[in-house]
């Protein structure tokens, strides 16, 4: 079956493989604290939550790896550190660096 796709959808998905793997690892590294500091039981419905954060912030993730030109362990790594970060942090790091670039928030 993987034979009879284009190069270009073979590499896509294989890409989305290797960038949910890797965030994955992120979002397990997360969950790990959190049950490691008595916020969160390991086995909980939240790890079902986790695992789709994960898969989103590996298409998110990896799409932004892909837009850095960032291959390899360098990929890997940034995968897993925005994962581990997490859907929040970036909104929140995305929201400082409008401020501080003077750009105006719509919703005021």
């Amino acid at each position: 079956m993987w034979r009879n796709l284009p190069p270009e959808m073979q590499h896509t998905l294989v890409g989305l493989a290797w960038a949910i793997w890797w965030a994955l690892i992120g979002r397990s590294l997360y969950h790990a604290d959190l049950v490691r500091k008595g916020q969160r039981r390991f086995w909980s419905l939240q790890l079902a939550w986790e695992l789709m954060i994960a898969i989103g912030m590996g298409v998110v993730a990896g799409g932004a790896a892909e837009y850095l030109s960032l291959t390899g362990m360098a990929a890997a790594g940034f995968i897993a550190a925005v994962s581990y970060l997490g859907p929040r942090t970036i909104a929140a790091v995305q929201t400082w660096a409008e401020r501080r670039a003077g750009i105006d928030d719509p919703a005021d």
